[in-house]
């Protein structure tokens, strides 16, 4: 099959704004990938059983965990510091994820099983998102990072987490810890990363976008993967008041309609989000589950027996 066809590219807007490209594999590249990743969780699974150590810190792409769990760990916390790493998936291009085949010691594959599975994986010479099997191996590779900066963070009392791109450190110390984090010096409102942690993400072979950088308050409203964590793990309210508002239209008129950023509504400049009308009830299912999904989380759950008792 030509490069040409084994994906299909579209945009879809970020929840930040701008848009983000989605590569997805046409049917017969995506089963092949599927059955490809299925085996590396497999495997993955076995290797957290044989006695290593080997011990799993991220919540994105994992089994049994979600960006509730990712938030959770961080609730009720003085500090919460997040940063987010630039260009993720397409920082594994081809050469990295061949290499970490045939380097781990855990899979120490021949160099011609780990090229199959890296031309499996990869496209452009990059993991593409929209690919099965991207983010079990983005996690296998970026267990190194997460590795170094649990360590880093126990070492300044801080608790550690990882959801795909989005880094989080949060602690109760009186002070955040420099290495980690300091005001800049001449906007004391914000943040950047210390030199000790961007060192280590880049030896990592990543880097941070220093736009998304932020360091919440207690007092202030902490979110962590679009979730509230200053006393429990909670949907935002806006997030509530959205879905709301837009049961209520479908309910009414029968149709409904959702803010967007006028940038991504045929490339208008305007400062004020347009309404754009819900084309598929699908996509009000989606807030609605998600609403559901935070919830009925045991995590979510646990806390609220607590309360009761």
């Amino acid at each position: 099959m030509p490069p040409a066809e084994k994906y299909k590219s579209f945009d879809i807007p970020k929840r930040s704004g701008g848009l983000r490209r989605i590569n997805a594999p046409v049917p017969q590249l995506r089963l092949l990938q599927r059955r490809l990743a299925n085996v590396l969780y497999i495997c993955l699974d076995e290797i957290e059983k044989s006695g290593t150590g080997r011990r799993s810190f991220a919540h994105g792409f994992e089994r049994k965990r979600s960006i509730v769990t990712n938030a959770s760990v961080h609730k009720n916390r003085r500090y919460v510091l997040n940063l987010d790493l630039e260009e993720f998936f397409p920082s594994f291009n081809f050469g990295r994820v061949r290499g970490f085949f045939i380097k781990d010691k855990h899979f120490a594959l021949n160099e011609k099983t780990a090229t199959i599975i890296a031309q499996i994986a990869c496209h452009d010479n990059e993991l593409p998102q929209g690919s099965p099997c991207s983010p079990i191996i983005s996690n296998l590779i970026g267990h190194v990072l997460d590795t170094r900066l649990v360590r880093m963070a126990k070492k300044q009392k801080c608790t550690y987490s990882r959801y795909a791109d989005d880094i989080t450190f949060s602690t109760n110390q009186k002070v955040f810890p420099p290495e980690l984090a300091a005001p800049v010096e001449d906007a004391p409102s914000q943040w950047q990363i210390g030199a000790p942690l961007q060192a280590k993400i880049q030896s990592s072979g990543f880097r941070v976008n220093n736009n998304k950088t932020r360091l919440q308050f207690r007092g202030t409203r902490q979110v962590v993967t679009g979730l509230l964590v200053n006393e429990k793990v909670n949907i935002r309210p806006e997030y509530y008041r959205t879905a709301r508002a837009m049961c209520h239209e479908l309910f009414s008129i029968g149709t409904c309609y959702r803010l967007m950023p006028a940038n991504l509504v045929g490339g208008t400049q305007i400062d004020d989000p347009v309404k754009v009308q819900v084309e598929h009830i699908s996509e009000i299912e989606g807030i609605l589950a998600h609403i559901h999904h935070v919830k009925s989380n045991p995590v979510w759950r646990g806390y609220a027996r607590a309360v009761c008792i």
